[in-house]
């Protein structure tokens, strides 16, 4: 998604300029926040359109109702992100603001989880619970060329120390004492 991909770049440039704020004189920090608030209306206004034309689909609200309700989330947050860089505070809450809409956005790409569009287990009321909070959408988020790929738990062996040599043990002693004499 490329509003998911904007959004987190938007994320990133607030907190440049939180970080910068000190050094910056206020009409360059004002020039900035407003830059910023232009960026997220802009998002806010793409992701409403999305929406619409899932409603628009045929069937689109009842087959897209968890999809729409996760955008709408999303879209809520981005516009109290928007309203704080207004103001322009670019610190904590701002960016606690873009990340709350990156996490909603996250939810709605996740692909193969809950049943598909039919609305699955969420009550509708915004909030996540149980098994959606098993792990976070963060985890999700990646570059894949298997575009409906799950997460898969895997058992691990050892990657180093199985192949080789084995050493004596005097040498597994000598080298034990020499990093140990490193570490202090």
């Amino acid at each position: 998604m490329k509003i998911l991909a904007a959004e987190i770049e938007l994320r990133e440039q607030t907190r440049e300029t939180e970080q910068a704020r000190a050094q910056w004189a206020e009409d360059e920090v004002t020039q900035r926040a407003a830059g910023l608030q232009s960026t997220q209306q802009s998002l806010v206004e793409r992701t409403d359109k999305v929406i619409a034309a899932i409603i628009d689909l045929p069937d689109g609200e009842a087959q897209f109702a968890r999809e729409i309700q996760q955008l709408t989330q999303a879209s809520a947050a981005m516009s109290d992100a928007e309203g704080l860089l207004a103001e322009r505070v670019t610190g904590q809450a701002a960016i606690a603001a873009e990340t709350e809409a990156i996490e909603w956005l996250l939810q709605a790409r996740r692909a193969g989880q809950g049943g598909g569009g039919g609305g699955g287990s969420d009550p509708g009321d915004g909030k996540r619970s149980g098994a959606d909070l098993a792990s976070s959408a963060l985890a999700q988020l990646g570059q894949s060329t298997e575009k409906n790929a799950a997460v898969v738990q895997r058992d691990v062996q050892q990657s180093t120390g199985k192949a080789g040599r084995e050493l004596p043990e005097e040498f597994r002693h000598g080298l034990d004492r020499y990093f140990e004499v490193l570490e202090e």
